[in-house]
């Protein structure tokens, strides 16, 4: 019986533990579809000119501050924040700052991400997607008024959740202790 309580707790640790763990693999993807599929497919399609990049907001991904300047799908604020990983083996976009870029993004956990699997591209080499797109619109609202971007990096939530499931198991296995010497 022993043994028994000694096996669960472990595997109770190893179980929780693997909330900590991020997964990372090099980047590959599909080629995109034509502009109007990509469209279809994605939660946001806009141009915008690269204002900020904070490459120090989370570990593993960067934050890109985009003015939104022309937008077809899914944006209506002049400034959006972006997510994409910081580099090319985890798909991520190489954003200048400064630059103008068509942005596909979608929708994640309250965030807009890009990736390279996407027609994202600067928008001197987007001459396709802005024929087929045709003309868009230009966004009315200030950031402020509709910005569905929170600014909570992914992996915290892992390492809160991780860390509450750590002080669970142990307290559990110290009330349990507790109550049998008592």
């Amino acid at each position: 019986m022993k043994y028994l309580k000694i096996i669960i707790l472990g595997f109770m640790v190893v179980a929780i533990s693997f909330s900590f763990v991020q997964s990372s693999s090099a980047c590959s993807c599909l080629k995109p579809g034509s502009p109007l599929e990509e469209l279809q497919k994605y939660d946001a399609v806009f141009a915008g000119e690269i204002i900020n990049v904070d490459e120090k907001w989370s570990s593993n991904r960067k934050k890109v501050k985009i003015k939104v300047k022309d937008t077809w799908k899914g944006i209506n604020i002049t400034e959006v924040n972006v997510y994409t990983y910081k580099d090319s083996a985890g798909c991520g976009v190489n954003f200048e700052l400064g630059k103008e870029y068509i942005v596909y993004a979608n929708l994640e956990d309250g965030i807009y991400t890009s990736s390279l699997c996407s027609r994202t591209a600067e928008l001197a080499n987007a001459q396709e997607d802005l024929q087929q797109l045709g003309k868009g619109n230009s966004p009315v609202q200030s950031p402020d008024a509709d910005n569905k971007n929170t600014d909570r990096d992914p992996t915290t939530d892992n390492i809160v959740f991780g860390t509450l499931g750590v002080v669970l198991v142990l307290g559990s296995s110290f009330l349990y202790r507790w109550k049998i010497k008592n």
